[in-house]
């Protein structure tokens, strides 16, 4: 009688370990985007965040990279004066139920956006109005800093204000 080469049992271990090796194979760490490769400028939204006395504007990324890079889906934006004040703070806006934050995988040259909402207009009694010049969002490998429009923010007497931020989503083409 011939015996077989391998047993069920010892088939069923070679097929586990053979399909191991291609799932590894296939899984690929996406590393985090350096600053050097992620481009950043703002969108005024044509006039989609203007009213009364509250504005806005996109923040929108892009990564110059050639290979995928990854960035929190909610970066953290602070708005500065020209001597590294901080004046302003994103805030999360509120979330829709089933939306979950986590990371965002940024293909090369595709374009991403977050929204920033602000109070433009001195509503608040005792209030106060600032004009940051630059815009610092926070990634896990650096720091990016861009030139942010003339814009007013205004908030309560508190140092810094907060806008409402929302987190990233991929940008209509």
């Amino acid at each position: 009688m011939i015996k077989p080469a391998c047993t069920p049992t010892s088939l069923l271990i070679m097929c586990l370990l053979v399909g191991g090796v291609h799932a590894a194979q296939a899984h690929q760490v996406i590393k985090s985007c350096k600053p050097a490769d992620l481009s950043v400028h703002f969108e005024s939204g044509q006039g989609a965040f203007d009213g009364m006395s509250h504005s806005g504007a996109w923040v929108v990324l892009s990564n110059r990279s050639a290979t995928r890079c990854a960035v929190p889906a909610l970066p953290v934006v602070q708005l500065e004066d020209a001597q590294d004040h901080v004046l302003a703070i994103g805030k999360l806006a509120p979330l829709s139920p089933n939306q979950q934050l986590g990371q965002k995988i940024l293909k090369p040259h595709a374009l991403w956006r977050a929204s920033m909402y602000w109070v433009s207009g001195n509503v608040y009694d005792g209030g106060q109005c600032v004009s940051p010049n630059r815009a610092v969002l926070t990634f896990p490998l650096g720091d990016v800093r861009v030139n942010f429009p003339a814009r007013t923010l205004c908030g309560p007497a508190q140092t810094p204000l907060t806008f409402e931020q929302g987190p990233l989503q991929l940008a209509p083409r």
